[in-house]
């Protein structure tokens, strides 16, 4: 008889215990860390779950840490302060990973999820290390090609916070454009105005120099081609001349060619009959 409600006992018993127990998955890609919700044992077991399927009792969770690459958007930009007291609003991005021998001390020092350490811890992390390197620069600077330094101090602060605890940041970026407050922005607008026109002009000056160097040219051109016709024509009645000096007898031959055989009615006291010169038989 006792052992009849003995045997019903631990039957109820491992009912009751066996209806308090959940089954758990951990994907593949993921290990799973053990948790005791209450009493003495409260707190992280020493022990990582692999890829499978487990019994957990009524006071025991897992919490999944993925080990693959993470790459997370904040959908909520980040707002800094300049060293002029100008409000910046930018969004990021981050990737990084879990590095598997240190799951543990990942779970024991936030004793979050992962999705809840992105959100809230790593978040915080950022707008620190943004607000500090942020007030370190002026909108002049920042606008001007800082970006790219203050996300490689975010980058470099979130490394040596995180890497201790065993999250290997991987990269940091911004997502898209950030935001200046509307005066900074008309300011930029009339700034990159001013050197376009400035450029305008700058190439309209050259454009005026390469004309005029142009005019300059052909110029040079023209009176070189002058100089060497004048010179060519020089030389040809230089040449001409040394050639009748040399032969007189060509200008009478082309006297005679021009004659039309009339003689001049007047001539002078002493002149000679024109172009004939008569020999002796």
């Amino acid at each position: 008889m006792r052992k009849g409600i003995l045997g019903i006992v631990l039957a109820i018993v491992a009912i009751t215990g066996l209806s308090g127990c959940e089954r758990a998955k951990v994907p593949a890609g993921n290990v799973g860390i053990k948790v005791d919700l209450y009493g003495g044992d409260k707190g992280v077991q020493n022990e990582k779950l692999g890829t499978g399927k487990y019994w957990l009792s009524w006071n025991e969770e897992v919490y999944l840490f993925p080990l693959f690459k993470q790459l997370h958007q904040y959908e909520q930009p980040f707002m800094f302060q300049t060293s002029d007291s100008m409000t910046i609003t930018a969004a990021v991005g981050i990737e990084y990973r879990v590095i598997e021998d240190k799951v543990i001390d990942v779970f024991k020092t936030y004793r979050k999820g992962v999705q809840e350490i992105t959100d809230n811890n790593i978040r915080q992390l950022i707008a620190d290390s943004l607000i500090n390197h942020g007030s370190k620069l002026d909108i002049d600077k920042l606008a001007a090609g800082g970006k790219a330094g203050l996300l490689e101090s975010v980058t470099v602060d979130l490394r040596k916070q995180l890497s201790p605890v065993g999250i290997e940041v991987q990269k940091v970026s911004w997502l898209g454009k950030m935001e200046y407050p509307p005066e900074v922005v008309e300011a930029i607008n009339k700034k990159n105005r001013a050197v376009q026109e400035t450029q305008m002009r700058q190439n309209e000056v050259e454009k005026s120099k390469a004309e005029a160097q142009k005019s300059i040219e052909e110029a040079k051109g023209i009176a070189e081609s002058t100089r060497l016709r004048a010179v060519a024509e020089s030389e040809a009645i230089s040449l001409r001349g040394d050639a009748l000096r040399k032969n007189p007898e060509v200008i009478q031959l082309e006297a005679v060619n021009k004659w039309n055989g009339v003689t001049p009615q007047y001539m002078g006291g002493d002149a000679p009959l024109p172009f004939l010169s008569v020999g002796s038989k």
